[in-house]
């Protein structure tokens, strides 16, 4: 048992080390960059171009501060590289009553896309995931691959997470406030100091189990 105890300790204090140094390089990429060059991973990108709207992907079964809701993501395509389109997270929406999906927002101008490159989450589907073959689509995960069979021209490694949207036709409004959607991506979810919290946690059990078994050997 204290053997089983320490290694548990070791994995939360080696993912709190993991997550520290990942966010390390988070904070350390913060300096907006075209896509010039190749994506990395958490690579801070500023991209000018427009969104394709009729396209929505509606990311289900998302919660937010206690309520049920979707996280909305629309292919965008840059000025520089029309080719290519690039899927975007642009935030959470509540569902509406009877869990219809909400409304797509217009999005019709042209913007100033701020956001971090990043992989899709690899999310538990617990049933078979059954797509409509119109638009907008609801999906319990997000399949680049399957999502790029039906339109060809996305990104298919990966996708942008929005920070911040500029309407270029009128800079001083918040975009996405205005859009109704609520960015709430983080680089991690729990932060390290949770992960070495439960290492200390796991450790002082070790602890108290070795110190028990010690006074019980010793009584008997």
């Amino acid at each position: 048992m204290v053997l089983l105890l320490v290694k548990l300790s070791h994995w939360q204090w080696t993912r709190g080390a993991q997550k520290a140094q990942h966010l390390a390089r988070f904070d350390a990429n913060q300096t907006p960059q075209s896509l010039t060059g190749s994506v990395q991973k958490g690579q801070y990108l500023v991209i000018d171009g427009q969104f394709r709207p009729e396209f929505a992907v509606w990311l289900d079964n998302q919660i937010h501060q206690g309520r049920v809701g979707y996280r909305l993501f629309l292919p965008f395509i840059p000025s520089q590289q029309p080719s290519q389109w690039w899927l975007v997270e642009l935030g959470w929406m509540a569902a509406p009553a009877l869990r219809a999906l909400p409304d797509v927002p217009t999005l019709a101008s042209r913007y100033q896309l701020f956001g971090f490159a990043d992989t899709p989450s690899k999310r538990v589907v617990l049933k078979q995931q059954t797509e409509t073959q119109t638009w907008p689509v609801r999906v319990q995960r997000i399949d680049l691959p399957t999502l790029q069979a039906r339109l060809p021209a996305l990104e298919v490694q990966w996708l942008i997470r929005a920070e911040k949207l500029v309407d270029v036709t009128a800079p001083s409004r918040d975009a996405l406030a205005q859009a109704g959607v609520r960015p709430v991506w983080q680089p991690v979810v729990m932060p390290p100091t949770k992960h070495y919290g439960y290492a200390l946690q796991w450790a002082l059990m070790a602890l108290a189990v070795g110190i028990g078994a010690g006074i019980w050997w010793h009584k008997t």
